[in-house]
């Protein structure tokens, strides 16, 4: 089986020429394996005080082992200063300043600028041979969406399968189910958070980079994880 995974993208961007992705996508910025747990830090255009501030609060959260579990969102232990600043964080190109404010998704192209990746993780999880959006993956889109919506920012959503995959007549490979798990994350994006699809790149990495190398952990595999790059 050939180790080049499938893409579906929207704006065609200039990849290596031979090799995965790998090379080109940075993958998450953190994930903490020991508690399985999956979250968001935000480290662009903030002065180090902010930084300092948002790294303790998460180091508060991980010793009450109190982190969000496989809901790429804020985490419960940050007080409701940092999650205003949050949401307050604005991403605008330079030359764009002055220009009036428009209601919906500007559909902006992203790629004709130079991107920095937020070292971020948002994780949704699925079923076994499973496509569908649960209830909780949902709502961890609807608190993306809130947090980026109207925002300059292009997200990499990037499927992935279990490495002990079972062939289904709907999932004949690997490759196809992951694509279709990062496929339908897009569709929810555009059509509950009305992102543009020129803000989408979906990719499918089969079982290709797996989170979990143990087979007892084997369906943490089972997910999408979405990267979040804005402008420099």
């Amino acid at each position: 089986m050939s180790s080049n995974p499938h893409y579906a993208h929207h704006k065609k961007k200039k990849l290596p020429a031979s090799g995965t992705p790998d090379l080109f996508w940075t993958s998450y910025g953190s994930v903490i394996t020991i508690l399985l747990a999956f979250f968001i830090i935000f480290q662009v255009n903030f002065t180090e005080e902010k930084k300092k501030e948002f790294i303790e609060e998460f180091k508060k959260s991980v010793r009450r082992s109190n982190i969000t579990f496989g809901m790429g969102g804020i985490l419960p232990g940050w007080n409701a200063g940092s999650v205003e600043g949050i949401h307050k964080m604005k991403y605008i190109y330079p030359d764009r300043k002055n220009e009036a404010p428009e209601s919906g998704d500007k559909g902006i192209d992203l790629f004709d600028k130079e991107e920095e990746q937020i070292p971020a993780a948002v994780v949704i999880e699925f079923n076994e041979n499973d496509a569908t959006l649960s209830i909780d993956g949902k709502q961890s889109l609807n608190t993306l969406i809130n947090l980026v919506g109207g925002r300059p920012c292009s997200l990499v959503i990037e499927g992935h399968a279990r490495k002990n995959f079972v062939p289904s007549r709907e999932y004949a490979t690997c490759w196809k189910l992951s694509l279709a798990r990062a496929e339908a994350v897009a569709k929810y994006l555009r059509d509950k958070g009305n992102i543009s699809s020129k803000r989408l790149i979906t990719i499918g990495y089969g079982n290709n980079k797996p989170l979990m190398k143990d087979m007892r952990s084997d369906y943490y595999n089972d997910r999408v994880s979405i990267i979040i790059s804005i402008v420099k």
